[in-house]
This record gives C-alpha cells, sequence and structure tokens, in this order.
C-alpha cells in the first residue's frame, strides 16, 4: 500500500508520542507483515518498487510515511495537524521512526518472514518475492455494500466476516477512479480457488443488513468485456492487454477527458451562444438528499445508472434533477425506482411533459443570464449562485 502522503518535519499532537502498548505493537507488526506479504505485494507497486532498490532492504523512514502504521501507532493525522489545535506540540519525525523501529524489534520474531537490518533501520523479507498471477482465479468480485460509506475498523470486520468461508488473504475496495469514494464494491482474495468458489456461490450473504452480490472476479471480468465496457486497472486480468480510458472512449465515440492545462487563455477558441433544445427522456428527479449527501456523491451514485452531463440539486433541498447523457429507457424508473447513497434512499421519477419543457427553458435563461454577468463583471473569486451544478 502506497503512502497516502509524505509526513513533515514535525508531527503536532496534543501529546507526547505514547509507548507502544502490547497490542499496538502486535497491530502495527500484523500490518507490516501483511504490506511484504505475496498477496499485498501483488498489487502495490509503490512497495515493490522499494524492494527492488537495496537488496530488498526498505527503511522505517519510508514505513513511517504510511497513514495505517501511524493511525495504528497512535499518531495524529498529519493532513490536519495543527488544524484549530491551540495545544497542539511538534514532535521531531525521527521520534516517530524510532518508535517504529523499536516496535518492529520487539514484535518481529525468529520465525517471521521479515528480518531487520542490524543497524535497525529498515526490513526486508527472508524471501525474495516472486510476482503470482494466482490472485486472479482466487479472488470475488462483491457488491451491495452502501455507496460512499466507510467507518473505522470496517476493513478488518469485512475480513472478519468473510474469513468464514476461508483464508482472506487481502481484502480490497474498490473506489472511484477520480473522487476516490468507496464504490460499495470489494475485492476479496483468498488463499485457494476452492475457497473463493465457495463464497461465489453462496447467494444469501448478509452483512451487516447489505445483501450481498458475489462473482468470481474471471467471471465479473468476462461479463464486463463482453458488454464492452471500461475494464478498470482492479479488475483487468494479468498479463492481458486494455486500452487507456482515453482510448477506450475515443474507440466507442465518446469525448475522452479534456487535458489539464497550465495558460487556460493559450489558443482558447472562441466562445460560442450555447444552443438549447428539450431533449426528451434524459431527465430523472430524486427525492429523499439529506445534508450528508454532496453534489460528487450524487454524480458518482448516478454514474452506475449512465453517464451523467450534470446534476442540478439546490442547498438545503431534499429534491433535485439528474441529466443523462442519453435518453434513459422509457421504464427507467420502473427498473430503478430507489437509489441508496450511504443511509439514504433517493426515489426515482422520469421527469416528462411540461415539467421537462420548463427545465431546459430554465437552463437556456440560466445560460444566458450567466454569459451575461460574465462579460459585465470582473474576477471576483468564484461562483456566488445558490444553485450548485456539476
Amino acid at each position: 500500500m502506497a503512502p497516502v502522503e509524505g509526513i513533515p518535519d514535525v508531527i503536532t499532537s496534543s501529546e507526547a508520542i505514547p509507548k507502544a502498548a502490547p497490542e499496538v505493537t502486535d497491530k502495527v507488526v500484523t500490518q507490516i507483515k501483511h504490506y511484504f506479504s505475496d498477496a499485498s505485494l501483488n498489487h502495490d507497486e509503490f512497495l515493490c518498487k522499494g524492494i527492488a532498490k537495496d537488496d530488498g532492504w526498505v527503511s522505517f523512514e519510508v514505513l513511517a510515511r504510511f497513514n495505517r502504521l501511524r493511525q495504528l501507532m497512535g499518531l495524529p493525522d498529519t493532513s490536519r495537524a495543527g488544524k484549530g489545535n491551540k495545544k497542539s506540540q511538534a514532535v521531531p519525525v525521527k521520534d516517530v521512526i524510532a518508535q517504529l523501529s523499536t516496535i518492529v524489534k520487539e514484535g518481529i520474531k525468529e520465525d517471521d518472514p521479515l528480518e531487520i537490518k542490524e543497524d535497525n533501520t529498515a526490513i526486508r523479507r527472508k524471501e525474495a518475492y516472486t510476482p503470482s498471477d494466482e490472485w486472479f482465479s482466487n479472488t470475488v468480485h462483491v457488491k451491495g455494500l452502501p455507496y460512499g460509506k466507510e467507518w473505522s475498523g470496517m476493513i478488518d470486520k469485512l475480513t472478519e466476516f468473510f474469513n468464514k468461508k476461508g483464508e482472506v488473504v487481502l481484502l480490497r475496495l474498490r473506489r472511484n477512479p477520480k473522487s476516490k469514494a468507496f464504490k460499495g464494491n470489494l475485492l476479496v482474495e483468498y488463499a485457494t480457488k476452492d475457497q473463493a468458489e465457495a463464497t461465489a456461490k453462496d447467494d444469501e450473504l448478509v452483512f451487516e443488513e447489505n445483501k450481498l452480490e458475489t462473482t468470481m472476479l474471471p467471471a465479473y471480468h468476462d461479463e464486463k468485456l463482453a458488454a464492452d465496457e471500461f475494464i478498470q486497472p482492479e479488475l483487468r486480468k494479468p498479463g492481458a492487454s486494455y486500452p487507456t480510458f482515453e482510448e477506450w472512449c475515443v474507440a466507442h465515440g465518446r469525448e475522452p477527458p479534456a487535458p489539464l492545462q497550465n495558460d487556460k487563455t493559450k489558443n482558447k477558441p472562441a466562445e460560442k451562444e450555447p444552443e438549447f433544445e428539450v431533449v426528451p427522456g434524459v431527465l430523472v428527479q430524486f427525492t429523499g438528499v439529506n445534508d450528508d449527501i454532496s453534489i460528487p456523491q450524487l454524480k458518482e451514485a448516478f454514474g452506475a445508472l449512465g453517464d451523467v452531463k450534470f446534476v442540478e440539486h439546490e442547498k438545503d433541498e431534499e429534491n433535485g434533477i439528474v441529466r443523462f447523457k442519453e435518453p434513459v429507457p422509457k421504464d427507467f424508473a420502473e427498473k430503478n425506482p430507489e437509489l441508496k447513497i450511504g443511509d439514504a434512499v433517493l426515489k426515482l421519477k422520469l421527469v416528462e411533459g411540461e415539467e421537462e419543457k420548463a427545465f431546459f427553458e430554465r437552463a437556456r435563461q440560466a445560460s444566458v443570464n450567466a454569459r451575461a454577468n460574465k462579460r459585465t463583471s470582473h474576477h471576483n473569486g468564484g461562483n456566488r449562485n445558490k444553485r450548485y451544478r456539476k
């Protein structure tokens, strides 16, 4: 698992770094063993590059950058360090590294698969890592958990749940590539193919009142491939070739994502007046939004039902409208009467007739007003309208 972020020269904390309790040592050492396991390294490009250098040694300075280890050690989240914390004090990063190396030295046993460098600055596997493709056939794809909902200890609890069918060697949460939100889907890798198949065949799995849908990863991959869908990296068969997302978009007649430009004014084409027309069947109304649901969450959740052009939702309102890029079937709302996002259950309804015409007229007028304001105003730090669109 690659580090989410590097640590600064000092870490702020309301207290000095506590002495590690035995249970903390056990958790930290278990996590490090996991990082160096075959199952984890099969998907960890960052650490694989690390063990390819210096005869397999990975320094504690590098491991100290892993957020998960800092959490297990009881250290603060560095992304929030010093924010509104008047009692915070600076802790030198060298002390963090020293504590981590001490914990590992105390916790690693002679018969463990890892060894510590003589100067206590690094750790490595005793046996060299050899990449394997077996994980693909030993993995189950799981659907059915709430979109965007995560909590502390979630992975541990899920691992305990799936361990009832066999030995889970790796459990991965599938995330949206852009927002990084949890998609409600998992990849559960077992020690053997038989154990994975036993889970995939169980159609009565329920985790915390969520009915789960399980499929062997090779079968799920082939279904996606047969449907001519883009195959996300975590679903790809080892050794096979796949197009990039940009290449896939071009091949399917879709507009690829626009590249980021440092100079937004360079070679900027002349603006054209937008053309508005009523496009039947692209609007779906939703109700039941709570304060915890954001526009990006709405867009990503509806993205599972079709390509979303934008979502219109006014803050503090329970309802809104999603516009898809292509018309949806007439029976869309019948087949998809509800959409679950976290704890909320949204009711869906196809927008038709006069409501549909009124929406497009409102959109046309809003665009005209926005362009007029742009021509007559200076930069003021952003859009101040209450309506949010993305």
